[in-house]
């Protein structure tokens, strides 16, 4: 594309531009979700007090506890110059859910030395969170953190440095660097620089550099082991900086930062600088479609690993609270498979794409079988093995919502052709292994999926010869056992029947564009 050859000059103008072109202006006062006039909540939510760990002083929060048992959590961090009394417009969700809910203080507006990002800020909402893990009803899998500007400003600080394991953070509009954000903001005669001078210096002129840099998410070590299991959302309007007080290159230098520092090997999932250039430029990204985000045009977009996320939407500084909190309840997934699950773009990787909203954990191992030990290796065999991926994701028998299993076409190589009658027994082997597991606790969803059909015997290689009539019988055996067992069961073969030979080049390993036909499948099934 011609626009990715704009040189490094334009990105000069564009600072420029973006510094001088909007006259004073702060976040806009009157919007929903930075109202912070209004402070009046409903009855469902009362004020709690909560002793901070740090220094002992009382921290207040709004609180709802969820009427169910086993509910998630959600985290709402307040906006710039707000605290916890900033009634929040995300309230509505929280009671329609009936879900766990807390919108801490952590130390106020963002112009004092004690709030901004201090070493206090982190301490106190994880603080938050545990009030509300001791007095909520909480699915202790499910803990979400949420906000907007000054919170979206939060949430990445919490990203970085909280104690507790939470599936999602999600930053709308966020700050994050704080020594560059007092340059623009001066600049433009925003008061919100007179508040960094306030929170670094303690009087209103100048900043302390080194002060700012400890107080920014840019300037933190990203915690990549400890995040493996969650997810971040980074949203933000194309028009911020312009009609809105924080530059959109906050959103992308974080991005970019975390994940380099989680893989620095790659560079593919990066926001390359000829993107980044362009659409701070123009606001667009000319010939591209990347969807909606709600009703909204997105601009831009893009992940890595399911675990970081970008999205940059027609808007401005502004959080779409009517799909901030899509992604809540989401749900934890174990995928059990061969090499159609293990490769890259095979189903799994499809289905991670589809349900963003939630953590599927892949154990898909090339040659893997149900009960065999294939290749004179027992790694490959499951009911040898399942019992060991349950303890490594489920050890305290709660984390897992759904466990999908997509095997067999491996149990029906020629050199077990003589024993597949043992398959069946073999299977219903498995699935007595997961149920005694969870004895005495409620067990995951299982869904369990056809093995796909074999291309003709023309094209398969000699070990895989009668392989496709052979995998037709046993699907119907499974679909048996599954049914006995009261589990779920998807058939994939059939439909894929008729067009595997478009849709496989060997007969036996999927394209992309046969494992993308099985993952919409599986996500209609779980829906």
């Amino acid at each position: 594309m011609n626009f990715f050859r704009y040189k490094a000059a334009a990105q000069s103008c564009v600072i420029l531009v973006a510094i001088f072109f909007s006259v004073k202006l702060m976040s806009q006062p009157g919007t929903q979700w930075d109202n912070t006039q209004d402070k009046v909540w409903p009855d469902e939510f009362k004020e709690v007090e909560i002793r901070s760990g740090s220094d002992g002083k009382i921290q207040r929060a709004y609180f709802h506890s969820a009427k169910k048992e086993a509910r998630p959590l959600i985290i709402s961090l307040h906006t710039w110059s707000g605290d916890y009394k900033q009634k929040d417009p995300i309230i509505s969700q929280i009671l329609e859910n009936d879900w766990n809910y807390i919108h801490p203080d952590f130390r106020g507006p963002n112009w004092t030395q004690e709030a901004c990002g201090s070493q206090l800020v982190v301490p106190d909402i994880d603080d938050a969170i545990d009030y509300a893990l001791k007095y909520g009803n909480v699915d202790t899998t499910n803990i979400h953190v949420v906000g907007v500007s000054g919170g979206g400003y939060a949430t990445l600080l919490t990203y970085m440095q909280s104690r507790h394991n939470i599936r999602t953070f999600s930053a709308w509009s966020a700050i994050s660097d704080i020594n560059a954000w007092y340059h623009e903001t001066r600049a433009r005669q925003l008061n919100y620089a007179r508040h960094i001078s306030l929170a670094t210096t303690g009087d209103s002129t100048g900043i302390d550099v080194e002060s700012a840099k400890q107080r920014s998410p840019m300037f933190m070590q990203t915690p990549a082991e400890k995040r493996v299991n969650s997810k971040l959302f980074i949203y933000t309007g194309v028009h911020d900086g312009y009609t809105g007080s924080v530059p959109i290159t906050h959103s992308i230098n974080i991005y970019n930062k975390v994940v380099s520092e989680t893989d620095p090997s790659n560079a593919v999932d990066l926001v390359p600088d000829q993107v980044s250039n362009r659409i701070t430029m123009t606001r667009s990204l000319p010939g591209l479609d990347f969807g909606l985000l709600g009703d909204r045009k997105v601009h831009f977009k893009t992940s890595y690993d399911n675990r970081v996320f970008i999205t940059l939407f027609e808007g401005a500084h502004e959080m779409l609270t009517e799909v901030a909190l899509d992604h809540v309840p989401g749900e934890t997934i174990l995928a059990i498979g061969d090499s159609n699950g293990q490769m890259t773009g095979g189903w799994v990787d499809q289905l991670t794409s589809i349900r963003v909203q939630d953590v599927i954990i892949n154990e898909s191992i090339s040659g893997n079988t149900i009960g065999f030990i294939n290749n004179g290796n027992p790694m490959l065999n499951t009911v040898l093995n399942v019992e060991s991926y349950l303890k490594k994701h489920d050890l305290n028998k709660g984390s897992l919502d759904r466990i999908l299993i997509l095997l067999g076409t491996n149990d029906c190589k020629a050199v077990f052709k003589d024993r597949m009658d043992e398959v069946p027994d073999k299977f219903q082997e498995l699935l007595d292994i997961i149920r005694n597991y969870y004895k005495g606790y409620e067990a995951p969803d299982i869904l369990v999926i056809s093995a796909p059909p074999y291309g003709s015997n023309e094209i398969l290689l000699d070990k895989y010869k009668g392989a496709g009539e052979r995998v037709q019988n046993l699907n119907q055996q499974l679909q048996k056992v599954a049914k006995k067992n009261q589990v779920r069961y998807l058939d994939v073969h059939s439909p894929l029947r008729p067009v595997i030979r478009y849709v496989s080049k060997d007969g036996v390993h999927l394209t992309p564009a046969g494992h993308q036909i099985i993952a919409e499948m599986i996500n209609e099934k779980l829906n």
